[in-house]
């Protein structure tokens, strides 16, 4: 009996909200990574996965093996993380799978058919900070040094420390940085990388420069030792990257995009506690809210959520409404410094019963009325002049049967 109740309370709850979908929680643990820009603080958590993350990643290029290897193909892209992926924009994410967590960076989206992309692009980041320990998981591209291909397209230098899992090298990084990665790619493909092991709490810096500020660009002639790479392919290499985020998960399984305000400024990747100074953000839910405790049903309850940023940076925060334990809305908000933020869901309930409500640990209950002859939101009786025509004591059906019996009387007796 237990059983039965509680099946019927589970399936209650996917019934009653209108337009809700069952969703799994991917995530519960705390926030354990920061992406920092300036003084933005944007609090991310990886994806979580029970593939390697080159597989996640799916970077397919010939030089692999034979066909029947699964990377084989010739888009010369990562195909695994398309969902994510933006034309004329470059993502930052973290990956734990089951060798640790790595960083992910992909620039603007794979199209199968090519011309339905976006012109390419190039982009040049300089890395500092990495763990020695770490190691490069994919270098998208690095099928150059397979073939020994002098004339590869990207630029790959790493100093000594920092080459585990790179399948060559174009030497020494400049401004002592552990590595600096320069990438150009065709109109409709993907260029990106992956840094596997970057710990519990790593402390990595990314100066990037895009566009005509990377260092090598088709057709430029800014290198004086060098000659320009292919001038006439510019017009497939050469287009731009417009926007920089930070895909950051939820808990139904979906995500969320945050930009970063400067394609120019640098970014730090660490963790909370590797932070020395004050200089980060607090952000926690303030308060719940209801504009109604009770509805009927079909109505929408509107929730009033209240952020607050007790810290001394300004932060992003993923409010998520939930209702039994599912997550049925998320929105990020932006909180400066100092500040408060309200958020405001409306959800629509179809069915009656009560409701527990949270955001992270705040929650209210919300009732959604029983519309029945006795309960509450039944109809009001009738007025008086709208029963005129019927027979005191009777209503409407009792009225109508007494018609029928004196009618069968006067008939029995004629």
């Amino acid at each position: 009996m237990l059983l039965l109740s509680g099946l019927c309370l589970l399936l209650g709850t996917v019934l009653f909200v209108s337009g809700v979908a069952a969703e799994t929680d991917t995530n519960d643990s705390d926030t354990a990574y920061q992406v920092v820009q300036g003084e933005r603080v944007v609090p991310v958590e990886p994806i979580e996965g029970d593939e390697p993350v080159e597989e996640f990643y799916e970077y397919r290029h010939p030089e692999v093996g034979d066909r029947d290897h699964p990377f084989w193909g010739r888009s010369f892209s990562s195909e695994g993380t398309v969902e994510y992926q933006q034309d004329d924009t470059s993502i930052l994410m973290l990956y734990d799978g089951p060798d640790g967590v790595s960083l992910v960076a992909i620039h603007d989206r794979y199209h199968e058919d090519q011309s339905q992309g976006t012109t390419g692009g190039s982009v040049s980041w300089e890395f500092s900070g990495l763990p020695e320990d770490g190691e490069w998981a994919v270098i998208d591209d690095d099928y150059g040094w397979y073939t020994d291909d002098d004339h590869h397209d990207d630029r790959i230098y790493l100093d000594d420390d920092h080459q585990a899992g790179a399948a060559g090298n174009d030497g020494e990084p400049p401004n002592d940085a552990d590595a600096m990665l320069s990438w150009v790619w065709l109109t409709g493909r993907t260029d990106g990388m992956v840094f596997r092991g970057i710990g519990t709490e790593p402390s990595i810096s990314i100066d990037p420069a895009f566009n005509t500020d990377s260092y090598h660009r088709y057709g430029d002639q800014r290198r004086a030792d060098e000659p320009p790479d292919r001038p006439g392919m510019g017009e497939r290499y050469n287009g731009t990257i417009n926007d920089w985020q930070v895909i950051i998960p939820t808990d139904d399984g979906e995500f969320d995009r945050v930009s970063l305000e400067s394609l120019d400024e640098p970014v730090e990747i660490h963790s909370p506690d590797s932070e020395t100074d004050s200089d980060i953000p607090e952000i926690t839910v303030e308060s719940v809210t209801l504009n109604e405790s009770t509805i009927e049903p079909n109505e929408e309850a509107v929730i009033s959520v209240v952020v607050e940023n007790s810290g001394e940076a300004d932060g992003s925060y993923p409010v998520r409404l939930e209702v039994g334990g599912t997550v049925i809305q998320t929105e990020t908000v932006e909180v400066a410094a100092g500040e408060q933020r309200t958020v405001e869901f409306t959800q629509p309930f179809s069915s009656p019963g009560d409701y527990e409500l949270s955001v992270h640990d705040e929650q209210v209950t919300l009732s959604v009325e029983t519309l029945d002859d006795g309960g509450p939101g039944a109809a009001a009786p009738e007025s008086a002049s709208e029963t005129d025509d019927t027979i005191p004591g009777f209503g409407v059906v009792g009225a109508l049967i007494a018609l029928v019996v004196a009618a069968v009387a006067v008939r029995v007796r004629d």
